[in-house]
């Protein structure tokens, strides 16, 4: 039988190459096309050679998943060899899942899906799901339950990211440190305050005596701001987020859904400045440093990150991290690519099966994204044939049908081709950053029209 798959390869390379300038094509061709038409030969003679294969046992129906059953989906960690995802990361994951309206939730949804959260918490053991996951004695309620402080029947997304960290703290799967430490301590002090003001937890008051919104005094947050400033080890960036704040509050009082928006614009901000300023970003540098000497003479590798702000489906989510009536205002998502040996692979949604997910083209330039910086990983020891041979594999295995701006995006490609040149995976902030921005994206979407004419437009 021919290897359809490389035949598909070697079309594709002929439509990409029609886009590329002349150098670009030749050097395509040089190192894609020619090596694959040599594989095809060889596998044609073996084809005619060898006798015909066995039938092929039946295949058994797959099993049925969690979300067939009313549950939540299954949770994707991405490549193999990630960095263990943040109690923030896996929170959003979850809080996608169970359907959330925008920021909240009703309490009934979250407790008949206790099971399926619960299992979502690394390293659960069976003595802690019956701790929080269970009734207790005393109150007949599950601590995670107690915990979620649900008001008028609802449960917000920050109490949600609490608990659940609290959960993941139990099993000691909890490790989440600098800046996003920090922005946790500020959220749990900033939620006791909005309690402080009435804003509690549903108790033995009346529907009718409990006030109808949640609120947060606008000094209040700035006066937390700078108190996180005090204690922080990178002071700059609180004082930056103080600075905006009060340029561009202009409120006496913010919502529990205003305070949501702007602490998940921070958390967002936290993990570029912390892929610019932070210890990962620092390790990288090293590395590339230590690796510059014994790599001499092999191909480099470029991440490329660009800012999404062409693309129509991402103007809701930068509408919100990046909006010019928000208290904030700082970066929206961000695309990215790879490059090796001249041209830049990237991945992205299709709905056809004649435009594949996979594309490539010249580096640094995307028609609609725009270029924000390039990081610089070791060089590759890979030849070019077999840089050939990854990427055949990668746009059969990357299907544009397949794209998931959670579980299957650009940043998982990336990281996996990256992977399998032996330079390593990407840096891990720009899988937190992919995940946060997909996650607020899902958070718009799933929003009552109302709420998302208020806060995106």
């Amino acid at each position: 039988h021919v290897h359809l798959a490389r035949v598909r390869f070697a079309a594709r390379i002929c439509r990409v190459s029609s886009r590329l300038s002349p150098a670009g094509c030749m050097l395509l061709r040089s190192w894609s096309l020619n090596s694959e038409a040599q594989r095809l030969q060889g596998l044609l003679s073996e084809a005619v050679a060898a006798p015909a294969p066995p039938a092929a046992a039946p295949v058994a129906p797959p099993e049925p998943t969690a979300a067939a059953a009313g549950g939540l989906s299954p949770t994707r960690r991405g490549t193999s060899g990630a960095a263990p995802a943040e109690a923030w990361e896996l929170a959003l994951e979850t809080w996608i899942d169970l359907k959330a309206s925008g920021y909240a939730i009703e309490e009934g949804r979250v407790q008949s899906l206790l099971p399926s959260i619960a299992a979502s918490v690394p390293r659960l053991s069976r003595d802690c799901t019956h701790q929080l996951f269970e009734p207790s004695a005393q109150s007949g309620q599950p601590v995670f339950m107690k915990l979620l402080r649900a008001h008028r029947g609802q449960v917000n997304f920050l109490y949600f990211w609490k608990a659940f960290g609290e959960a993941m703290h139990m099993t000691g799967a909890k490790h989440d440190a600098g800046l996003t430490a920090e922005l946790e301590m500020l959220r749990d002090r900033l939620l006791r305050r909005v309690e402080d003001t009435g804003g509690g937890m549903d108790d033995d008051r009346s529907a009718q005596a409990r006030p109808e919104r949640r609120v947060l005094p606008a000094w209040s947050l700035v006066e937390e701001v700078h108190r996180a400033a005090s204690m922080s080890s990178a002071p700059n960036f609180w004082k930056r987020c103080s600075e905006v704040l009060v340029g561009n509050l202009g409120l006496e009082e913010i919502s529990l859904e205003e305070l949501t928006s702007i602490v998940l614009s921070w958390l967002h901000e936290s993990q570029l400045w912390e892929s610019e300023h932070g210890a990962e970003a620092q390790a990288l540098t090293r590395r590339s440093l230590s690796m510059a000497s014994q790599d001499e003479g092999l191909l480099p590798v470029y991440v490329h990150i660009y800012d999404v702000s062409k693309e129509e489906s991402i103007q809701s989510l930068n509408s919100i991290l990046a909006h010019k009536n928000s208290p904030v205002k700082f970066g929206g998502v961000f695309h990215a690519g790879v490059e090796v040996n001249g041209l830049e692979w990237s991945y992205g949604y299709s709905p056809s099966l004649s435009k594949p997910g996979v594309s490539c083209g010249k580096p640094r330039i995307h028609p609609q994204h725009v270029y924000r910086q390039t990081i610089t990983l070791r060089n590759t020891k890979v030849v070019a044939e077999m840089i050939a041979e990854i990427i055949s594999q990668l746009i059969e295995e990357y299907p544009g049908s397949d794209y998931n701006l959670l579980r299957r995006n650009c940043c998982h490609f990336a990281d996996d081709f990256c992977r399998r040149l032996g330079v390593g995976g990407i840096p891990g902030w720009v899988h937190r950053l992919a995940r946060l921005g997909a996650g607020v994206e899902a958070m718009i979407q799933s929003a009552p029209r109302p709420i998302r004419e208020r806060f995106y437009g």
